[in-house]
């Protein structure tokens, strides 16, 4: 150590001056190149990891409120879907519907003459079918118009076409008049039914 001392003791002001900006700048290459780059590169890395962090959790809370919006979207649908269900049944469930139709013209004070099914006709979108009932019935006008207007009120869709009406004759201190329309219900296509004779009429 007195060696080095003295060494440096020997040196000029100019060479002291040189010696120590090279020690400065060897132990600051060294804190550069050991500390300084590693630690920064593990900066970067972490600033990398955060971004995409952030990223994601950005894209999380775009979907989360989207799920959000589609759940709502949901809701509205399945009500829809219900609502549409209740004027569109399923063919399993037509039997009951017709037998509605019969019961109203049954208390509207109507005779059934006729009962007919027709032959299911399958709409081409392949969304639902049409099952056609021939009806031919007795009763007063008024009667006739009342069944029509319950008919119409029903939450399940029956379309009534191809009305004929002949000429009243009277009955009894009744006039009466013999009406025959095709009775048609629209349900989802599912299970094929047959449309029973539920009129307790006659089937011709």
């Amino acid at each position: 150590m007195a060696l080095n001392l003295e060494t440096i003791k020997s040196l000029s002001n100019k060479q002291k001056f040189v010696a120590i900006f090279l020690t400065i700048v060897v132990f600051a290459g060294s804190f550069i190149w050991f500390v300084f780059i590693p630690k920064n590169e593990e900066i970067a890395r972490a600033e990398r990891e955060i971004s995409t962090l952030s990223n994601e959790i950005n894209v999380l809370r775009v979907k989360v409120r989207r799920l959000a919006q589609l759940k709502k979207e949901d809701q509205i649908l399945q009500r829809k879907l219900r609502e549409m269900k209740e004027q569109l049944p399923s063919e399993a469930e037509i039997e009951f519907l017709l037998k509605q139709v019969s019961d109203i013209g049954g208390r509207s004070g109507l005779d059934f003459k006729l009962w007919r099914p027709g032959a299911k006709v399958e709409n081409p979108s392949g969304l639902y079918t049409e099952i056609p009932v021939n009806i031919e019935v007795a009763g007063g006008f008024h009667s006739v118009g009342v069944f029509f207007d319950k008919i119409s009120k029903l939450k399940r869709i029956i379309n009534v076409s191809n009305i004929r009406m002949s000429a009243p004759k009277l009955d009894r201190n009744r006039v009466l008049i013999q009406t025959s329309f095709s009775a048609t219900a629209f349900a989802s296509a599912e299970k094929p039914v047959v449309a029973a004779n539920i009129s307790g009429g006659p089937v011709q």
